[in-house]
Parts: structure tokens; C-alpha cells; sequence
């Protein structure tokens, strides 16, 4: 037990690293939540934040069976290539925590895919923007599925748990957390807060960048 324990709190900590970071990241989700809370109150944003539990399962599914069938030399390319990604996101986050320090909150309200007056249910709107946003599909088919299936050789089905666990009470949290700060103050947005911890969340996944990167080259090596 003892040698599991690191590795179960690995799994735990790559789990919450990756769904905080996914969840304060800018991007479609995220302005639907902020539209959503501004326009019908703090309900509609958590409705919108639970729709990656509604739409991610199928693509989770289908990213492991594909990748549980490649040869480890390919896994570790695409292990360089989440790393790669993960980096790309780190860099765009950064780039992104000063404007969303300067920009007036009624202007960052306009950002998500779907109109204000969008005709159906809140939660229809959130999943079909989560279904059509290419970063589930692209993080669970380079880093995701990989580390479940890590996991899952080292720890057996708790691993692939302690990860999903990690990452989606992280993922739902934070953009319930978001919900919340602006419900009580859309300031929040352009305030100092929001870019620090947008500034905190690229340096993270930036590390999570460079260590994919690494296990991967060191898998071919």
C-alpha cells in the first residue's frame, strides 16, 4: 500500500492540475458561463458548467480504445505532441490573463459561441458548444486517454477514478467557482485576481507541458 499511495496521489494531482486549469482557461465554455450568469442569474452558469458531464464520457470512451492500440513507440509521439499542446495552451493563457485584466466585463460577456438569444434550454446550449469545442477531443486524444491507461497498468481501475475524480471535480468547480464571482460582481473579470490566477494556471500548464514532453523523448530514447 505503501507504493501505491504516491502514485494514487499522482494520479489525484494530474487530475486536478488538468481539470483547474481547463476550468479557469478562457475559451467557449467559460464565456458561456460568464453570458449565462450575467443574463439569468447564478443557476444558469452552474447548468453550464455541469455539461461536460452530460458530453464527455463518449469521447473519453472512444479516445482509449483507440490509443490502447497503438505501439508504445506511437504513444510516446503523442505523448510529445500532448506536451506540445499543453504548452500551446500555457502560452495562450498567459498571453490572454493581461487583456482579461484591462477588458470591461460587459465586453468579455459576449465571448461564447451561441448568440444571447439563442432559441432552447441552457443546458442544451452548453452541451452542443462543449460537444463542437475541439479541446476535449484534442486533450483526451493526446494526454487524457494516455495517462487513464498509465494509470490504469500501474493502479488498476483506481487510478483512472482518482484521475477523473481529480479532474472533473476540479473542471466543474472552478467554473461553478466563476459562476459565483461574477453572480456577485462582474468587476471581478477585470480585476487583478482573475489575471493572477489565469497567470498561475499557464505556469502550471506549462510544467505539465514540459514533463509530457520529457516522458515522452524519454520513451523513445
Amino acid at each position: 500500500m505503501k507504493v501505491l499511495e504516491p502514485l494514487m496521489l499522482t494520479a489525484l494531482f494530474l487530475g486536478i492540475s488538468y481539470g483547474f486549469t481547463a476550468g479557469i482557461s478562457p475559451g467557449p465554455m467559460l464565456g458561456l458561463v460568464i453570458t449565462q450568469t450575467l443574463q439569468r442569474g447564478w443557476r444558469a452558469g452552474n447548468l453550464v458548467a455541469l455539461a461536460a458531464l452530460f458530453t464527455d464520457l463518449p469521447i473519453i470512451a472512444l479516445a482509449v480504445l483507440l490509443i490502447s492500440q497503438l505501439p508504445a513507440s506511437a504513444l510516446g509521439w503523442l505523448a510529445v505532441t500532448g506536451g506540445l499542446f499543453v504548452l500551446y495552451l500555457g502560452g495562450e493563457t498567459a498571453l490572454t490573463a493581461r487583456r482579461y485584466a484591462r477588458v470591461p466585463a460587459s465586453s468579455l460577456a459576449l465571448s461564447p459561441a451561441a448568440p444571447a438569444n439563442a432559441s432552447g434550454s441552457v443546458l442544451w446550449r452548453a452541451v452542443l458548444t462543449n460537444v463542437l469545442n475541439p479541446h476535449p477531443y484534442i486533450f483526451w486524444g493526446t494526454v487524457g486517454a494516455q495517462l487513464l491507461i498509465r494509470h490504469y497498468k500501474e493502479l488498476g481501475a483506481i487510478g483512472p477514478v482518482l484521475l477523473l475524480l481529480g479532474f472533473y471535480a476540479f473542471l466543474v468547480g472552478t467554473k461553478l467557482a466563476v459562476a459565483f464571482a461574477v453572480n456577485h460582481s462582474r468587476h471581478w473579470l477585470q480585476g487583478p485576481v482573475y489575471s493572477r490566477v489565469l497567470l498561475g494556471s499557464a505556469l502550471l500548464l506549462v510544467g505539465l507541458g514540459l514533463w509530457l514532453c520529457f516522458e515522452g523523448l524519454s520513451s523513445l530514447l
